[in-house]
């Protein structure tokens, strides 16, 4: 009986040091549990706000691409649109000089399409203006066109008799044109997260009120057009305005914080916000998130954690501590690579134009630079090519966006089944795309620009009523040159190359040199 008593005693009493020990380890195994969750909900935390931080300056750097592309393009309309006009009036040429002077003076008084335009009839027998739509004229010709001339976008000068006409657009109009679109543009623009696009424009750089007004704010279209002072604060007693303007002063971007009105809501939160200085127009672009919205997607992340977590410890107290151990580690190591995929994908997707596959002109940016950056090391250049298509407005106007998008996407598809894998090709804009071709030699890259546009030629994109259409491209090359200060350097004289093509007739590839 005392020896059954002792081995009872020794049974409960390694049962109860088992246990102790066991609890011990449970415990410590929730600690460390508690403490790696810390860290994991840390990283996410970092790891998320990082990702934000990206897609708003992506998103602005993607709408000033889009600014610059609308500028040249309305510049590039406007000297057209001259080049038209002085064909209207050479017709009229053969006029005597009072019949010229009537039909000129009524051809633009009378017409309100014309309006915009800035036009002089000087005499030069009587050295004075006969006609100035828009009192320029000065007491000189001369005078006249040193002074005008600067501030046209475009413009041409004729002769008739005596007579000097100056014709042109001014550059503030085409300026406001484009200020115009790109507004219409921001304040269509959707977001997730209740994110969206405003700008304020700068008027004193030293601040104090009234330093600014605000141009667009899809938030607040109501507010549109109100001055602003570095003086106003949030809720919190930040001054927004006085830090945004001094982070573009210094270093024409940053990024900050401050309390604003959530879209479509009286709410107020804290806002991550990142505003970049477009110097031309004065403009300072801005994007923010809620700081609400980051912290929903953490805490999903960490609820998902904890429940992991709680799995975990009933394994171990069902499958002892180590096994439990184990399982967490490995568990811990899936997260780990699911997220590292899933932030791969993600970069993946933001470096590729969604439509064509292609890559987009952020990633494009980036191989351009490199390929330069191995050229200068190695001495030998790719084939740098720029390609758009010819009357593709055409198509989108008589067929339709989708039959546009369908053109896109098969060019792009039959031009990389024409490429090798290590080539690039890039969606620079619209119509617009660039290819690198690596190892392409100088005399061989017309001949393989004409391959190209015989294979694009030789595609069909049906429309409906089972009709199909053909396209054509306009091509120019170019490479790199030890002159060259960087990348844009060849880009400009591949797009010199290509405008060669489209003046020449269409359908053809130049190169620059």
């Amino acid at each position: 009986m005392e020896s059954c008593a002792i081995n009872r005693k020794y049974t409960l009493t390694s049962i109860l040091i088992s246990s102790i020990l066991c609890f011990v380890m449970i415990l410590f195994y929730l600690f460390s549990l508690d403490k790696i969750g810390l860290i994991y909900v840390g990283e996410t935390q970092k790891t998320v706000y990082s990702l934000k931080k990206n897609f708003l300056a992506n998103t602005i750097d993607n709408l000033i691409s889009v600014i610059d592309h609308r500028r040249e393009a309305r510049a590039k309309s406007m000297e057209k649109l001259v080049g038209r006009t002085a064909v209207a009036i050479n017709l009229k040429m053969g006029l005597a000089d009072a019949e010229f002077n009537d039909f000129l003076i009524s051809f633009f008084r009378d017409n309100p399409d014309y309006s915009f335009m800035s036009v002089i009839l000087w005499d030069m027998g009587e050295n004075g203006a006969t006609y100035d739509s828009q009192n320029l004229a000065g007491s000189t010709w001369e005078g006249t066109l040193n002074a005008v001339v600067p501030d046209l976008s475009a413009y041409t000068v004729l002769t008739h008799g005596e007579r000097n006409i100056l014709l042109g657009v001014g550059k503030t109009y085409v300026e406001e044109l484009v200020k115009a679109e790109m507004a219409d543009i921001i304040r269509n623009s959707r977001f997730e997260d209740n994110t969206y696009i405003w700008v304020n424009e700068i008027l004193n750089y030293e601040g104090g009120p009234d330093y600014a007004i605000r141009r667009v704010h899809p938030n607040l279209p109501e507010t549109e057009g109100t001055y602003l002072s570095t003086d106003m604060t949030d809720i919190q007693g930040n001054r927004p305005y006085l830090t945004e303007l001094e982070g573009v002063k210094k270093d024409g971007e940053l990024y900050f914080e401050y309390y604003f009105k959530e879209l479509n809501s009286e709410k107020v939160s804290l806002k991550l916000t990142y505003a970049k200085l477009y110097k031309d127009y004065d403009w300072v672009i801005a994007m923010g998130v809620y700081q609400n919205d980051i912290q929903a997607y953490i805490n999903q992340t960490t609820e998902k954690s904890h429940i992991l977590a709680s799995r975990l410890t009933l394994l171990l107290v069902l499958l002892f501590v180590v096994i439990l151990f184990v399982s967490f580690s490995l568990v811990v190591l899936i997260e780990k690579i699911r997220y590292g995929k899933s932030r791969k994908m993600l970069e993946s997707e933001m470096n590729q134009d969604s439509l064509t596959k292609a890559g987009n002109r952020r990633s494009g940016t980036h191989d351009l630079s490199r390929a330069f950056k191995e050229y200068q090391a190695s001495g030998r250049s790719p084939g740098i090519m720029i390609f758009d298509f010819d009357f593709f407005k055409n198509i989108n106007d008589q067929y339709g966006h989708s039959v546009g998008d369908l053109a896109l996407i098969e060019v792009v598809k039959a031009i990389r089944g024409m490429i090798r894998s290590s080539d690039k090709i890039i969606r620079w804009g619209g119509d617009e795309f660039v290819v690198i071709f690596y190892g392409l030699q100088e005399k061989n890259a017309v001949a393989f620009g004409e391959r190209i546009l015989g294979m694009v030629s030789s595609l069909k994109i049906p429309v409906e009523g089972g009709e199909e259409i053909s396209l054509s491209l306009s091509i120019g090359f170019s490479f790199f040159k030890e002159t060259d200060g960087d990348f844009t350097d060849v880009v400009k004289r591949a797009d010199k190359a290509l405008y060669l093509s489209k003046s020449k007739g269409r359908n053809q590839v130049h190169l620059l040199l």
